[in-house]
């Protein structure tokens, strides 16, 4: 029951209750110029004439009321307000509001005060259905926005799902690039130690090489020396050699082969020598 209430109350807000009530007073007003322009037009005219000719005289009239209400902001406002005196002076016309023989007071003001009121709900009707109307549109077009606004953060949410993926995908690809240069950089060290080690036994290698050549150096210096001893060794042995070799000749004789203890005896041996 209380959404049926909520129903009712929101139809009471909504543009058919306004539809309606402007369709109820704008064919009254539509009827109500008919009687009276019927009866000013010619009486040379049939009656059926004069009734369609005022029909469509009525509907033109209160259509371009109508029309010069709802597009006011395109004409000025002061129509809008000689428009609604003219309905008011229709419909006391229509009431013979302005007959006042043989009416009461309350008749006179019954018909001017309706008049007044049928005015205000016309002139009132129009620009309530106007704004209605716009509000509708508006609220449409909100709608519209909305699912549009919406449409596009749908889009706006993909992309950046997309996106998102793609930055993980970036993050997977960085942090297997980060390992990769983490194991490139353990191995750059690695080669870098060995290269330290080679240099550092390249250079043992040189100092051992620099210490072999000079004690190389030394080595030879010690051969010359050596040699040079020998040189003067063996001249010292040659002349030991000669000096034996002299004094042997002088106890050794070349005939008979005898060798003397001493050199008078060897000189004695070559003077009484047989084999000379």
């Amino acid at each position: 029951m209380t959404k049926l209430y909520e129903k009712a109350a929101d139809s009471l807000f909504s543009l058919p209750p306004i539809l309606i009530g402007f369709f109820a007073i704008f064919g009254y007003l539509i009827f109500e110029s008919q009687a009276l322009i019927s009866g000013l037009l010619p009486a040379e005219m049939g009656d059926l004439s004069r009734e369609v000719a005022a029909g469509f005289l009525a509907v033109a009239i209160h259509l371009m009321i109508l029309l010069t209400a709802t597009n006011s902001k395109l004409v000025s406002h002061a129509f809008t307000i000689f428009y609604a005196f003219c309905s008011y002076g229709i419909t006391a016309l229509f009431f013979d509001a302005f007959e006042f023989a043989d009416k009461s007071n309350r008749a006179i003001f019954s018909a001017h005060l309706f008049s007044v009121l049928i005015a205000s709900i016309n002139y009132l009707v129009v620009y309530l259905l106007v704004g209605k109307y716009y509000e509708v549109k508006d609220n449409r077009s909100a709608v519209e926005k909305l699912q549009d606004a919406n449409e596009l953060l749908s889009q706006k949410e993909e992309t950046i799902r997309l996106l998102n993926e793609t930055l993980t995908n970036k993050e997977r690809q960085l942090t297997s690039f980060q390992q990769e240069v983490t194991k490139s950089n353990e191995t750059v060290t690695k080669l870098n130690e060995a290269l330290q080690r080679m240099k550092q036994e390249l250079t043992e290698a040189k100092e051992a090489a620099t210490n072999c050549y000079q004690e190389l150096t030394d080595t030879n210096e010690e051969k010359q020396g050596l040699e040079q001893e020998l040189l003067q060794a063996q001249g010292i042995l040659q002349d030991q050699q000669e000096k034996i070799f002299r004094a042997y000749e002088k106890l050794y004789c070349p005939h008979c082969e005898s060798t003397f203890a001493n050199v008078n005896a060897h000189n004695v041996h070559k003077r009484t020598c047989k084999a000379i």
